[in-house]
């Protein structure tokens, strides 16, 4: 596919608002950035004329998207993300609990990303409510829970509490759908992926690509004409190794990584925080294994 290179829009009455304030851009109208419906909204609405200073074209440049969730204050494994070189950067929610970096994970993420939905874990710290977590991890999640509350500042919280529980956008002609546990239950709902019920919400949303994430195991499922992606998790991977979780969606293209990073630093903080030996054990062991230690 082409675009052309140098030219004017004029537009009438006048160029759409992005929800940050700032007007969009010629450059971002051709480049074929990810736009949020609200924005396609606006640009329907809008009479535009492309007129082109010249006939010089050039193939366009591929979109890259880098897809993160369940970070849990790992902020040794956020620092080590292995990639420099993309579009936007997009987080599936997560961002805090179990981990000994609330507050900077909250902060990396504010910093880095285009896009982040809530997750269980940040609606908790948030609204200080039950994260609902399964028998394994709830003792777990009550005890770091309130380290997180301690530690993130008035500015996290609100931060947490701001971020939508779903989105939708298009980028490249593609539809996204970004929740991070399912559509019909976006906070609290578990499907693993071989779970029948994926064909149910594939069903019920009009999307070209779910991004979900709350299970911390990657995995790409086809659900007629819907690719589900789960890009695991970078903080707490369940995958039985102790490498950090993510995906690459690159104009239609799907990879899962994964990468090593300093699992001792994560260790040491683990071994600061303010919950029983066992428990800090448990997420040691965790981090270490990529599956939760059984007694």
């Amino acid at each position: 596919m082409y675009q052309a290179k140098g030219f004017a829009l004029t537009a009438v009455p006048s160029f759409p608002i992005r929800t940050d304030g700032q007007m969009i851009t010629p450059g971002e109208l051709s480049s074929g950035f990810a736009c949020p419906l609200d924005i396609l909204r606006q640009l329907n609405s809008l009479f535009a004329v492309l007129v082109c200073h010249h006939a010089h074209w050039e193939p366009r440049r591929p979109l890259k998207i880098v897809i993160i969730s369940d970070i849990h204050g790992n902020l040794a494994a956020l620092n080590a993300l292995p990639e420099h070189n993309f579009d936007e950067l997009w987080c599936i929610g997560d961002l805090v609990d179990y981990g000994p970096n609330p507050h900077e994970a909250v902060e990396w993420v504010r910093q880095q990303t285009k896009l982040t939905v809530r997750g269980n874990h940040d609606h908790a710290a948030g609204f200080s409510v039950d994260p609902q977590c399964s028998a394994p991890f709830k003792k777990l999640a009550e005890d770091t829970l309130r380290f997180t509350r301690a530690v993130c500042t008035e500015e996290d919280l609100d931060y947490l509490r701001s971020l939508p529980v779903r989105q939708e956008l298009i980028g490249r002609s593609t539809h996204f759908y970004l929740v991070h546990a399912m559509p019909s239950d976006p906070l609290f709902g578990y499907c693993p992926k071989e779970s029948e019920r994926w064909k149910q919400e594939a069903a019920e949303i009009h999307a070209d690509v779910l991004i979900v994430g709350h299970s911390h195991t990657p995995f790409v499922r086809q659900e007629g004409k819907v690719t589900i992606l789960n890009p695991g998790s970078l903080g707490q991977p369940k995958t039985g190794r102790p490498l950090a979780c993510y995906a690459v969606w690159e104009d239609g293209r799907i990879s899962l990584k994964e990468y090593e990073y300093p699992v001792e630093e994560a260790i040491r903080g683990i071994r600061r925080l303010p919950i029983p030996p066992n428990e800090q054990d448990a997420l040691i062991g965790l981090l270490q294994t990529g599956s939760l230690p059984i007694d």
